[in-house]
């Protein structure tokens, strides 16, 4: 993990961008330490996009004693796109422009790829947070795809 950019926000909360791998992220913290972590998910728009609604979990977080943090999902954000999921997106809004159901093959597409891809990343993501002097204590998970949670435990 490699800390790309920090700046505190107030006296209480130090927001630090980072990159782990191939992958960015966002780390707050708040001004006591070790301080129990709380994961942010979010839906796969992009971590700019989410920004606002991220730093307002992550300030409330801090203000409770907790750290926070997010990273970008596969394939949204800056992150490559997959065909697969593209097309998926599109007969999305294909079926829901049209008024129709959408199938379970659809949904099937547009999660399980997601699922496959950010468990294991969210997973070294955890490992390095989880070294920081900063982090201790339990770890919770706040938001995004609830299956992504679920499936971390080893």
């Amino acid at each position: 993990m490699r800390f790309t950019t920090e700046q505190r926000l107030d006296d209480t909360v130090l927001e630090r961008e980072f990159i782990l791998g191939e992958i960015p992220g966002v780390l707050w913290t708040p001004a006591s330490a070790p301080a129990p972590l709380i994961l942010l998910g979010h839906p796969p728009l992009g971590l700019r996009t989410m920004y606002p609604r991220l730093v307002a979990r992550a300030r409330h977080a801090a203000a409770e004693g907790f750290a926070a943090a997010t990273i970008e999902l596969p394939g949204s954000g800056d992150r490559p796109r997959w065909a697969a999921a593209e097309q998926a997106r599109t007969d999305l809004r294909r079926a829901l422009e049209a008024g129709e159901p959408v199938s379970d093959e659809i949904i099937d597409a547009l999660v399980l790829p997601l699922v496959d891809k950010a468990v294991p990343e969210w997973q070294a993501a955890l490992d390095a947070l989880l070294a920081l002097p900063e982090i201790g204590g339990p770890v919770g998970y706040s938001g995004g795809v609830i299956s992504v949670g679920m499936r971390f435990p080893r």
